[in-house]
């Protein structure tokens, strides 16, 4: 069914091989639905999915998403399986049945039912030390050794940055007590996979699909991404500078394809899969051939740990999950990010329904897509209660729309004396420059996106001080308005001049960052100051986990920063 005729442009021979460039989008073919477990004449329901079906397209238009692959499900099973969009924009190829989406760190969950599961045989102290099972494991940070438990929770004071399975070959570092607090760690899942692995003595890829997705039937499902899985898998996108900020429907290019076996995020899977997954967890572990986990386990599995609000909403973490009590109903939730995928889970066991959504593409500001997980259980909960269908969520505002655009104009000037004059025109900020009137997007509080080549490379910030906009920053350079009280000359140990520069990592996890000298400060990416703990060794402001080590000085300019255990190499580029 040809749903719109917006244009879709694609990069051809000028973008250069793989490189699809997504300017607008020509139309989506209608989705592919196969309502199951729910009875033919339960009042509203195919109403709900054409509410469900319309909200889904728009949304995607207005995120600029190539695909997205849904799925719903109850305690009976599959409710419905949809498709929408493109899985492949160069060769045509529409998301279907059988389309394999990285589900990120949802994976989480199933790592952490495995160690359940391990944990009920006897074969798994989760209390007992992770360095008891793995010896080689070398950890530093002077603190007490973490626990499974402590791995599960995310309270094991492991980095949040490094994802990739160099925990063989590297120190890792904890920055607190384990226990103390809640810090998200990927590290920590990827040593829950060597763990599991020694322990059940199989390869994760083995452990996974035996404990989990062949008792759950989930057959289509890739417990680690290899390039076995590739042929089954929906293109990645990304964006096309992956050096820079990223505006809301920006230009975007395939990702490049790596293999994913770490434990923090490892599985591609199906939606109709995803449905049988959420049906286990709604059944608290139960399925029709028997228990996955026992309700004991299952109750393990879901007692929350340690307060960590999910995506701004007070919640707790439990193992692998994020769990919450909200207008009484108990909501198991996690997300998913990767190099090229966005993905969201919701389970409410109190309702007794669940969702999965996963669009192909990595999106601004840590998109996720959470709007449509909840839009369907919304609508679930109203035919199943008889009652009026919700009104589907509003259209995002306008990328442009600045509610407070009137808190940061004037004019900034910078020690130098230059100007930054910005201006207000209702709900919109822009700045003048060089003759021209620049509308801004916001990207986070205070924090926007100017689309001009003078500043593409970083974030426009502003400064407050009590609640009072006083200061403007981008990379190296600030300004300062006349409610500006503070220095305006810094000093700073001149070594430091031999850091600033523009640092690349070998993988596309990790990208690119940028290192400048700001007001005295240290900073990289522009808006994360730095404090310096020795010599060439700095961590970022506020953050007692992270560090960044700057080395290998030739004619006065490092050549290589290792941040938290990843590699980086100064570039040529600005």
């Amino acid at each position: 069914m040809l749903i719109s005729r917006r244009r879709l442009l694609t990069g051809g021979a000028r973008a250069g091989i793989g490189a699809i460039i997504i300017r607008d989008f020509d139309f989506y073919r209608g989705p592919t639905a196969r309502p199951q477990a729910v009875a033919p004449q339960a009042p509203g329901l195919r109403a709900a999915f054409d509410e469900l079906d319309a909200y889904v397209l728009r949304h995607l238009a207005e995120i600029g998403a190539p695909g997205m692959t849904l799925a719903i499900a109850d305690r009976n099973g599959p409710v419905r399986t949809a498709h929408y969009g493109f899985a492949d924009l160069k060769a045509n190829i529409n998301v279907g049945p059988e389309t394999l989406f990285e589900v990120g760190s949802i994976s989480k969950s199933f790592v952490a039912i495995s160690a359940a599961q391990l944990a009920e045989e006897g074969k798994l102290d989760l209390q007992k030390p992770v360095v008891e099972y793995l010896p080689w494991l070398k950890v530093e940070g002077g603190f007490p050794p973490f626990s499974a438990h402590h791995l599960l929770s995310h309270t094991s004071g492991l980095s949040a940055v490094p994802l990739l399975m160099r925990v063989a070959v590297t120190p890792l570092r904890a920055g607190f007590a384990p226990g103390s607090r809640f810090l998200y760690s990927n590290i920590g899942y990827v040593v829950l996979g060597f763990l599991l692995e020694a322990i059940d003595k199989k390869p994760l890829a083995e452990i996974i699909h035996n404990r989990v997705l062949s008792p759950l039937g989930m057959k289509a499902t890739n417990p680690i991404i290899t390039n076995a899985t590739r042929e089954r898998l929906a293109i990645g996108y990304a964006p096309f500078y992956d050096d820079r900020p990223f505006p809301r429907r920006g230009k975007l290019s395939e990702a490049p394809w790596i293999e994913v076996p770490e434990a923090a995020g490892s599985i591609a899977a199906s939606a109709s899969d995803m449905a049988n997954y959420l049906q286990m967890l709604l059944n608290r572990g139960a399925t029709r051939e028997g228990r996955i986990l026992s309700e004991k386990s299952f109750d393990l599995f879901t007692t929350p740990v340690v307060k960590a609000p999910f995506r701004g909403e007070e919640a707790s973490y439990a193992y692998g999950l994020w769990i919450s009590k909200i207008n009484e109903h108990t909501l198991l939730r996690h997300t998913g990010g990767m190099v090229a995928f966005s993905s969201a889970m919701y389970a409410d066991l109190t309702e007794g329904l669940g969702a999965f959504a996963s669009v192909n593409a990595r999106l601004w500001g840590g998109y996720r897509p959470v709007a449509v997980t909840r839009y369907a259980l919304d609508l679930l909960s109203a035919v199943r209660r008889n009652s009026e269908l919700p009104p589907s969520p509003k259209p995002l505002p306008p990328p442009d729309r600045i509610p407070n655009a009137s808190d940061y104009t004037g004019t900034f000037s910078s020690p130098e004396g230059k100007k930054l004059v910005l201006v207000a025109e209702g709900e919109r900020l822009l700045l003048e420059h060089r003759g021209n009137r620049i509308v801004l997007e916001p990207a986070a509080k205070d924090r926007f996106i100017v689309k001009h080549p003078d500043f593409e490379m970083f974030l426009l910030g502003f400064e407050r001080e009590k609640e009072q906009v006083v200061a403007a920053f981008h990379g190296p350079n600030w300004w300062a308005n006349e409610n500006y009280a503070g220095p305006k000359t810094f000093t700073y140990p001149k070594e430091w001049d031999s850091y600033v520069g523009h640092y690349r990592a070998d993988s596309p996890w990790y990208g690119s960052a940028r290192v400048v000298i700001r007001k005295g400060r240290l900073v990289i990416d522009g808006d994360q100051p730095l404090t310096e703990i020795s010599s060439g060794e700095f961590q970022p402001e506020g953050d007692d986990v992270e560090r960044i080590r700057f080395g290998t000085i030739v004619t006065g300019r490092a050549f290589h920063a290792n941040y938290s255990g990843i590699d980086f190499y100064r570039t040529a580029t600005p």
